[in-house]
């Protein structure tokens, strides 16, 4: 029995076991991922990298007035593109982590004034955690909940000041502050054919913000707390062969922006007072489809139209009040 044992060590070491994955296998550690996007629950599976290259594309139509009502632009033209890097990670059985880092192509033209300002900007990088708290397969029943941050990264600054406004020749692409939504989403499938929907709430900080000139205190910046914001979405996909389609809907409403200088204390938001109007909702129509060229590769477009919007106070700051058009929406998704 002793001159069994080294030997019965040795060959445990050196002969590979049944559960090991060879370069060209699967890995054992992963979770099955369908090839089928009506059977992919909300949250990416255990062991699953994805990187997501898109871009979305709006070339503005104009603006919603005061009362709601769609208003052309005259001679102005805007186009507002954000090219982006999604990673998204499915760290536990229950867990995926994801990142979003955007860039923006921004281009102004109005020939009437003699216009035709652009720029390349960074954008605000988010990141978020989405759990999943029920799942059932065949069919799929996904429910998640979803924590996402927003980390002030875009420009701030439109320009020099010297001259006036009519020097500025760059864009604000954030609102200089953070924002933390909280959520939750569900999909369901019916066969062929799956529902899916969600809704969240955003609380957004008050920050500095370059972009703002307090003139009762000769300030060249000022603080800024944009309004909480509540949205929801609803969406029906339908899987043709390796193409699902997908068509729905999203509505958002939010409160008052304020804006003002910094108070002593804890809270140095204590001294902003509203902007009148700057509150409001919007709501449009969307849809999409998924081609899954293989179980590791989908080609993803999608497009987004408003039907109502608000007027534009903070303009181009998209994230407060969006210019009125289509936005027109391209990916590439690769996972490992």
């Amino acid at each position: 029995m002793k001159k069994l044992l080294p030997a019965g060590l040795l060959a445990t070491l050196l002969l590979p076991s049944v559960a090991q994955a060879t370069a060209w296998e699967a890995k054992t550690m992963r979770a099955p991922m369908s090839a089928r996007e009506v059977e992919r629950p909300l949250k990416m599976n255990k062991g699953w990298l994805e990187l997501g290259l898109g871009t979305d594309v709006k070339q503005s139509q104009g603006y919603w007035s005061a009362e709601g009502e769609a208003v052309d632009f005259e001679s102005a033209e805007f186009l507002y593109t954000t090219e982006y890097l999604r990673i998204r990670y499915g760290f536990s059985p229950r867990i995926e982590f994801w990142w979003q880092a955007p860039v923006h192509y921004i281009r102004l033209q109005n020939p009437a004034l003699g216009t035709d300002t652009d720029g390349m900007y960074l954008g605000d990088p988010r990141f978020g955690l989405r759990y999943e708290l029920y799942r059932t397969d065949a069919p799929l029943t996904s429910v998640v909940g979803e924590i996402e941050m927003k980390v002030p990264a875009g420009n701030e600054v439109p320009g020099s000041y010297i001259a006036g406004p009519a020097t500025f020749q760059n864009f604000v692409t954030t609102t200089g502050t953070p924002d933390l939504r909280l959520g939750a989403s569900g999909k369901r499938q019916f066969g062929i054919f799956a529902v899916q929907g969600g809704g969240h709430f955003t609380h957004r900080f008050s920050g500095m913000a370059g972009y703002l000139i307090e003139t009762d205190y000769n300030q060249f910046n000022a603080r800024i707390k944009p309004g909480w914001e509540l949205d929801a979405d609803v969406s029906g996909t339908v899987q043709l062969g390796p193409v699902a389609l997908r068509a729905g809907g999203w509505a958002e409403t939010h409160s008052a922006v304020r804006i003002g200088t910094t108070s002593p204390g804890l809270f140095p938001d204590q001294n902003l007072e509203e902007v009148e109007g700057s509150d409001g909702s919007s709501y449009g129509l969307e849809g999409g489809l998924t081609l899954s060229a293989t179980r590791s590769l989908d080609l993803v477009a999608g497009v987004s139209h408003p039907l109502g919007g608000e007027d534009l106070m903070f303009f181009p700051i998209e994230d407060l009040h969006p210019t009125r058009g289509t936005t027109w929406s391209g990916s590439l998704e690769f996972r490992f």
